[in-house]
């Protein structure tokens, strides 16, 4: 099974993944906490990373799933535009659809080559349209098969009828790269606030927090006006501020998943990217 085919039981991934997780948190916890098993984080952090990691594998089957649609999107206007000419040459949609499933559209022409297998078994071209209706699941795509299908039976000129689809489908398509385009650079927001966060932190944890706990050591903690920090450390401090960017990287990711491919499920990519920063941030620049 190829990676991006995981996304029809995306419910079953997901599942398994949280179970995963929340195994993996709570196994790191009691190995942490009841048996002293020495982590190269604290607990808490460490079960925050776990829960992260559990999630790389259905980030990558998204990923691969968005780029296989993208692309059949990318598409879409071309095979259209091609079934029209046969139609205008004088095929029928059936012929024009099985001739268009002879070109090469990328990973469309998969699923062209599906409806033209079908086709030849006898099923009627409205029924070879809803099936493919269910295999993508894009809007656009959708729309153009259940357009295809309504236009196979209307009462109208078919290619009147398709023409008009041609033009509707990629003014639809058009307008949705557009938008995308337009919300790109509040992705790079995103990642942006984070960076913030991090260079604050390093700050912070390096110059303001050292010297105070320094100031503390040397003039004791009840002659600080600072004691209220009493019971905490510069070790405890970098790991609170660790764990607060970190579950800025699940909402922010998770937030630009959202904003760039409208799916929440394709940000897990950017939660990855904005951890892994987190780490790397932490561990070479703050002391």
């Amino acid at each position: 099974m190829k990676l991006r085919e995981l996304h029809s039981r995306r419910l079953l991934m997901y599942a398994v993944t949280g179970a995963c997780a929340a195994a993996a948190a709570g196994a790191l916890v009691v190995a942490g906490d009841v048996f002293g098993v020495p982590l190269p984080f604290p607990v808490v952090t460490m079960a925050i990373l776990a829960a992260i990691g559990c999630f790389v594998f259905p980030g990558l089957a998204e990923r691969s799933y968005n780029r296989w649609r993208t692309k059949i999107d990318d598409n879409i206007p071309n095979m259209l535009a091609d079934i029209a000419a046969n139609v205008r040459s004088g095929f029928n949609i059936t012929r024009s659809l099985e001739l268009a499933a002879d070109t090469d559209y990328g990973p469309l022409t998969e699923q062209l080559k599906i409806d033209k297998i079908q086709l030849s078994w006898g099923r009627t071209f409205t029924q070879v349209m809803r099936d493919q209706e269910k295999r993508v699941d894009s809007q656009l795509a959708k729309r153009t098969f259940a357009s295809l299908a309504q236009a196979s039976v209307s009462g109208a000129t078919t290619q009147d009828v398709l023409d008009a689809i041609q033009r509707h489908t990629t003014e639809l398509h058009q307008i949705d790269k557009e938008t995308k385009n337009a919300l790109r650079p509040y992705i790079a927001t995103i990642y942006i606030a984070v960076g913030i966060f991090l260079a604050i932190s390093v700050v912070l944890i390096d110059t303001f927090f050292t010297q105070i706990f320094a100031s503390q050591a040397k003039v004791g903690q009840g002659a600080s006006i600072f004691a209220g920090l009493g019971g905490l450390n510069i070790k405890a401090l970098k790991q609170a501020f660790l764990q607060m960017g970190l579950m800025e990287s699940v909402f922010g990711g998770l937030g630009a998943g959202k904003l760039g491919e409208a799916s929440f499920a394709a940000g897990f990519k950017h939660v990855i990217i904005l951890a892994v920063l987190n780490i790397v941030v932490f561990t070479i620049f703050v002391s």
